[in-house]
């Protein structure tokens, strides 16, 4: 199981061979958000944007709080954000059921790492659940990051992994996923 960033980063840049995608807007991530400041880094946009996923996309918050976005739901719906001066986490995700406003961001009562983690592995699942590879023998699926949270306070997220036929599974609390991802 990976327990932190630097895990997840060897898994997915030494192990799985991932390729390095450049980021636009980074400077205008605060260096007091030193968490979100090294993903950047480290992660840049871990895959390239599309209309069918979540993305990391940096952008000023419009709200009256000091935050910047950098997790935007592939239809625009919400919005994950962190406040400039420290690493607090607010979403308006809770706008889509509930009478509030898009602008209402609500504080997440959890790091960012941990949503970081989880996006990270949830957009490479849909990235890849798609391709037609089959394994070549039986998989062997491990835990690798279990009950997590990603844009709600609702741990919501497993992911089982086989390391050697790089096979990726996805586990959420409402919706289980048949496919399984192979990293290729």
């Amino acid at each position: 199981m990976i327990k932190n960033l630097n895990e997840l980063h060897n898994l997915l840049f030494n192990e799985w061979k991932l390729p390095f995608i450049g980021l636009e807007n980074d400077n205008l991530i605060s260096k007091t958000n030193s968490i979100l400041f090294n993903y950047v880094k480290d992660f840049g946009a871990l895959i390239e944007k599309n209309n069918n996923q979540d993305h990391f996309e940096i952008s000023q918050n419009s709200s009256e709080l000091e935050l910047t976005n950098f997790i935007t739901e592939n239809s625009g719906n919400w919005n994950i954000a962190v406040d400039k001066k420290m690493d607090n986490l607010y979403s308006n995700e809770h706008w889509l059921y509930t009478e509030s406003d898009f602008s209402d961001f609500k504080k997440l009562n959890f790091g960012i790492e941990e949503c970081l983690i989880s996006f990270s592995l949830q957009e490479l699942y849909f990235e890849h659940c798609e391709n037609k590879t089959k394994p070549n023998s039986e998989l062997n699926l491990k835990p690798l990051w279990i009950n997590k949270r990603y844009s709600s306070n609702e741990k919501t997220h497993s992911f089982y992994y086989d390391l050697e036929n790089k096979a990726l599974k996805f586990s959420h609390s409402e919706n289980n996923f048949d496919r399984i991802a192979f990293i290729r």
